[in-house]
């Protein structure tokens, strides 16, 4: 019982630290988007600290680890005026509003999650990735008081996952300490966050009704799915890389710097969690410098705005990855050797993009591992192509992130050797899944049909009265 006291509490610490972060850049959101997002930021913040306090060798111990996360979340939220502000707006404008129509969806939705959170609770971790390396890394951390410990004294060169960043372990360091031998509950909490900001995000634009079928198809996707049990680091990647080009596209409506500056810090964020999207990021640049033409912004502001939205990330790449690994673990590791020797045979790209596409995703096998989400996404844009011809800005934007990933899947298998495709690019695949939801958002076909859905509840309610 105390250990989900203390899961309760670390839970509002972690939404304390994260309306701090919002507070900093300025981002207010409708309530429940503010608090899943609070909540998710808390997380990635909670990430960070162990592998800080390592940084300066401060000792892991469980005292240490709660002082400094207090400590950083009060620090966060040191301009007391306008976090005042942020909670007074949060509770004065809470609301919750459930249609009777939603409620086969939401209850479809909550089983969904309840079986995840279960298991997550329940079952130990399993996956190669997660034992070879971050878990097996934080248990011994909790023993030793350091990530710097005795698994590094192990012959592990068959594998590399004890160089991966520190996220997952920090993260179950923590959850370590409040009482969950397996950890990984905090994985649960980014489940659950993660899906009440798509819903709500959602229904700012097409009707709750389509709404539900959406996300009820999207959290069917089987190896999505999947990932909301197994603690590793690619559904948190793709939750983060989402908010990253969330963020993006509301600079590009709103522009206001905040914005971007904010979705620099989570596409930082995403990096941190893995050190390869930092090759994503650099291939989201074109999109940044179209709309800055555009809007006809001088060279000095299309050169900060790729800095802005670049350099945090490639920070994080640095001090996470190859800064750490020379200058504190006793093992060596030759990042650089990753990278494929033989860049100039480009013809190997487009032999990764083929069988991407003819063995992964466009096969029986992709039909077990992903569903029929990828034709859903296809059946709409087609039709948006043929009965409205054109797509909306925010279509346009959701296109270009799929693209982007798309074919940065194929571009980092082709750059990683590790990178393979039975294993590496179909869990990265993840990444697209929310990129497609999104399309259905600025679809004209979606818009439409949740207007006439609309008018004609409103009609019913005028007959009704």
């Amino acid at each position: 019982m105390t250990s989900f006291i203390l899961l309760l509490l670390i839970t509002i610490l972690q939404f304390i630290s994260g309306m701090g972060i919002l507070s900093l850049f300025r981002i207010t959101l409708q309530p429940i988007l503010q608090i899943a997002l609070s909540i998710l930021l808390g997380i990635a913040f909670f990430s960070i600290v162990p592998f800080v306090m390592q940084l300066f060798y401060v000792p892991l111990t469980g005292q240490n680890v709660f002082i400094c996360l207090v400590a950083g979340a009060l620090l966060l939220n040191s301009n007391f005026k306008h976090v005042l502000t942020s909670y007074s707006s949060l509770v004065k404008n809470f609301k919750i509003g459930i249609r009777i129509y939603e409620i086969p969806f939401l209850l479809l939705i909550a089983f969904a999650v309840f079986l995840s959170v279960w298991r997550c609770f329940y079952l130990p971790p399993t996956p190669r990735d997660l034992l070879s390396g971050p878990e097996v890394i934080a248990e011994y951390a909790v023993k030793e008081k350091t990530l710097i410990n005795s698994v590094f004294t192990v012959n592990l060169e068959t594998t590399n996952n004890q160089f991966k960043p520190a996220y997952i372990t920090s993260l179950q360091i923590i959850y370590k300490y409040i009482g969950f031998q397996f950890g990984q509950l905090w994985l649960s909490t980014v489940f659950i966050c993660f899906i009440l900001f798509l819903y709500h995000a959602l229904n700012q634009k097409i009707h709750r009704l389509i709404t539900g079928f959406l996300l009820c198809a999207f959290i069917a996707i089987p190896e999505l799915y999947a990932y909301t049990i197994m603690a590793l680091f690619d559904y948190s990647n793709a939750v983060f890389l989402f908010l990253a080009f969330y963020f993006l596209f509301e600079f590009f409506q709103r522009h206001l710097s905040g914005y971007l500056l904010f979705s620099g810090f989570l596409m930082a964020i995403a990096t941190y969690i893995r050190s390869e999207t930092l090759v994503l990021a650099c291939l989201i640049v074109p999109i940044i410098i179209i709309y800055f033409l555009r809007n006809k912004k001088p060279v000095i502001n299309i050169i900060s705005g790729i800095l802005i939205f670049v350099l945090p990330a490639a920070v994080f790449y640095w001090i996470s990855v190859p800064f750490y690994i020379d200058h504190y673990l006793p093992v060596t590791y030759n990042v650089e050797g990753t990278i494929n020797q033989h860049i100039g045979h480009v013809g190997e790209l487009w032999d990764r993009f083929k069988l991407m596409n003819t063995k992964l995703i466009f096969s029986e096998t992709g039909l077990s591992y992903y569903g029929y989400f990828i034709y859903l996404f296809l059946a709409a844009f087609v039709l948006e192509l043929i009965v409205k011809r054109k797509f909306t800005a925010q279509g346009r934007n959701w296109l270009a992130a799929v693209f982007v990933v798309y074919f940065g899947l194929a571009l980092l298998g082709w750059l990683l050797p590790l990178f393979d495709l039975d294993s590496t690019t179909r869990r990265g695949a993840l990444k697209l899944f929310p990129l497609m939801l999104f399309f259905f958002q600025g679809s004209q076909l979606m818009i439409s049909l949740s207007n006439r859905i609309s008018r004609w509840e409103y009609s019913k309610k005028l007959v009704k009265s």
